[in-house]
């Protein structure tokens, strides 16, 4: 899907701490937090991660290649305009280029039962100010 972007983003590092941590502030339930699934065919490996998991996001890395295939692909499927709290999901287009992982975020608990965990007074605990050179 390659888009032209008006907007960009600097990417958020793949570190299920820091998506914990922002989920955290924009008013996620302290109840829920992100971790690292470290395989999805080894038993052992798969049992490391936490129950129940509400989402799963998969990081890797693109290709123009890649992105040309998904444009050929997805050119004649009808794009998702549906919205209102009837909804059974909630989608939201990724305008900004390189915010996937905040789109990812945003979409893992936003949907299924993680939603039940969003804070009523999003926003309600302070924003630290972030600094340069601090």
């Amino acid at each position: 899907m390659s888009h032209q972007y008006r907007k960009h983003f600097t990417p958020l590092e793949s570190n299920p701490s820091l998506f914990t941590s922002l989920a955290h502030t924009l008013g996620l339930s302290p109840a829920l937090e992100f971790h690292d699934v470290l395989s999805l065919h080894d038993a052992d490996l798969l049992s490391l991660t936490p129950r129940p998991a509400h989402a799963l996001i998969i990081v890797f890395p693109t290709s123009p290649n890649y992105e040309a295939e998904l444009t050929t692909k997805d050119k004649d499927i009808t794009q998702y305009t549906s919205s209102g709290d009837n909804e059974p999901i909630i989608w939201y287009k990724q305008t900004i280029n390189n915010a996937c992982g905040l789109y990812a975020i945003l979409h893992a608990v936003s949907n299924g039962h993680a939603r039940d965990f969003i804070s009523k007074n999003p926003l309600s605990h302070p924003i630290p100010c972030l600094r340069h050179g601090s």
